[in-house]
């Protein structure tokens, strides 16, 4: 009588054990049950992938960390893990090389003051070559000497992971200066390429956006048709070189600097 007494006894605590709840913020906005699977999406090499959960639990008690168990990490991927306030971050960073796959991902909640209250979590990840796309709407264009010409770059990123470019050209610094643009997961956006042309007539050039995650880049041939205005010569030496003779450069330089106040 006495043991079945407590085959009952333990079967209604197994029944009413509780667990601490681990509430997940990014990469999906979710309660999580003890060794829940998730499919967290598409995401490319290079990337680094941010889980967040809030510290607190349904119990009251905050997590102490949430780190990945390094038995799920494939080579050359790095972990870390990162406290706020109100949540904890852990931080995948996949290699630049990772194989095209899916991969399978453990995450551990950590209370440091109960360890029965242990919580773990799966998690897999569909890694590509790249998830970006860009391109340029009009690269041919007709300017004027000394006022900007814009190039409209539109960018796209199909990645649960943020992604940062940078945008160069084969133009001297002074008619375009470099940028570094940062997209947000799954984020598409458009990117005014502001070009000064400083000498008039046809010019090709091109423009480079490439990855700094991985060797994503994307190349586009590009060309200005500038027609002269008298303001605009007589600013070009301010910028650029001179289109006069060299008897003439005085003058020229006076010109344009009076015409910074006309």
């Amino acid at each position: 009588m006495f043991k079945k007494l407590l085959v009952v006894f333990c079967l209604l605590m197994l029944c009413l054990q509780a667990y601490a709840a681990v509430y997940l913020v990014e990469p999906l906005d979710q309660k999580l049950s003890p060794g829940q699977e998730l499919s967290f999406g598409k995401i490319s090499r290079g990337e680094t992938l941010k889980v967040v959960v809030k510290k607190k639990s349904d119990l009251g008690q905050d997590w102490s960390q949430i780190s990945v168990d390094p038995e799920f990490l494939p080579p050359s991927w790095k972990a870390e893990s990162i406290e706020t306030d109100k949540t904890l971050i852990a931080l995948v960073t996949l290699s630049e090389d990772a194989a095209v796959s899916i991969q399978r991902l453990k995450f551990l909640a950590v209370n440091n003051l109960q360890p029965e209250l242990n919580e773990s979590f799966f998690a897999t990840v569909s890694v590509h070559e790249s998830l970006l796309s860009a391109s340029i709407e009009d690269l041919g264009q007709d300017a004027v000497l000394g006022q900007p010409a814009l190039f409209n770059l539109v960018l796209n990123n199909d990645s649960i992971a943020e992604h940062s470019l940078k945008a160069e050209s084969s133009l001297p610094g002074y008619w375009f200066e470099s940028r570094e643009i940062k997209l947000l997961p799954n984020e598409t956006r458009a990117v005014a390429l502001s070009v000064q042309p400083l000498t008039y007539g046809e010019k090709s050039f091109s423009f480079n956006v490439f990855s700094l995650h991985n060797d994503t880049s994307f190349d586009f041939p590009a060309k200005l048709n500038t027609k002269p205005t008298l303001l605009g010569m007589y600013q070009a030496p301010i910028t650029g070189l001179p289109i006069f003779s060299p008897t003439m450069l005085p003058y020229y330089l006076i010109n344009g600097i009076l015409s910074i106040f006309s």
